[in-house]
């Protein structure tokens, strides 16, 4: 069997955890994925994956093997593609996002982009937290820099920066902040990260950094619950630019301390290394340009 397909048979049933699934979504005998699977451990010299009639799972082997295998294909893939542009694009990509972009800017894209391109299919993954891609097989990941180093590459999709926030009926209660350190004596909504809630708010002034511990009544682990409680008046949100810039034009929030820099939240996609496949450079494209 060619060494490709033996690969895209080994890393469907990594992600499908079964045999002869592959083999009934292929049309094809469940031998015949069975042979792909035991040619790679041969050629290998080792054993990929530990079945048994009820279970399987992979050996170390095996998962390193297995995030080989999707860059292999995709940049395979890739170069196909490359060489029939005329060709429909076609197939599966899976994105994550922070649940209040996703669902205030990101949905109407991808809606607009399948419009487009009816024969590909979309998982969209919305979280405040960093899936792994590897792990979740996750094509694209929409995050807000500055991004930590890693492997992947990341492309620009659209500045942003950080904006103190509230209604206008709150500034006019509780008085309108001068300095970042006042904030301390407003109710500020706190996004609740997993064992760090966000409660020291970055500024900079005259270049020098410095931080501003928080608190308040209410703490959420989604930044669009953050933006609705900032909109009902309760308190103050520190939100990125473009997650509120709706409220901002209506005048439904409105952003105070605009002398001090919280600093860029720059949106960027994020995937793994080599070459994505046409459909995923299409749709960087697309939000690239929807985004500008």
């Amino acid at each position: 069997m060619d060494r490709i397909d033996a690969l895209r048979l080994y890393v469907a049933v990594a992600e499908s955890g079964s045999f002869s699934s592959v083999a009934r979504q292929r049309s094809i005998a469940v031998s015949t994925v069975s042979l792909a699977v035991n040619q790679l451990e041969l050629e290998f010299q080792t054993r990929l994956m530990a079945r048994s009639t009820r279970q399987l799972a992979l050996t170390h082997e095996g998962e390193v093997l297995l995030g080989d295998a999707r860059r292999i294909v995709a940049e395979w893939d890739a170069s196909l593609s490359g060489l029939g542009q005329d060709r429909v694009l076609s197939g599966p990509i899976r994105l994550t996002s922070t649940n209040d972009f996703g669902r205030a800017q990101l949905l109407p894209l991808l809606d607009a982009f399948q419009a487009q391109h009816g024969e590909v299919s979309l998982t969209l993954l919305l979280s405040d937290s960093n899936l792994d891609l590897i792990e979740d097989h996750i094509d694209v990941a929409l995050r807000y820099g500055p991004l930590p180093d890693s492997g992947y590459r990341a492309r620009l999709l659209m500045p942003g920066r950080r904006l103190v926030c509230a209604t206008p009926a709150y500034w006019d209660s509780r008085g309108r902040p001068r300095h970042p350190s006042e904030l301390a004596d407003h109710n500020c909504l706190v996004l609740a990260r997993p064992g760090a809630p966000l409660v020291a708010w970055p500024f900079r002034e005259d270049g020098r950094l410095f931080h501003v511990k928080v608190r308040g009544d209410r703490q959420g682990s989604d930044g669009d619950l953050l933006r609705y409680w900032a909109n009902q008046g309760i308190g103050v949100t520190f939100k990125n630019s473009c997650d509120v810039k709706k409220e901002l034009e209506d005048g439904t929030l409105e952003r105070v301390l605009e002398d001090f820099d919280a600093g860029p939240v720059d949106l960027y996609a994020v995937h793994q290394g080599g070459f994505p496949s046409r459909r995923v450079t299409a749709l960087l494209d697309f939000l690239a340009q929807a985004l500008a």
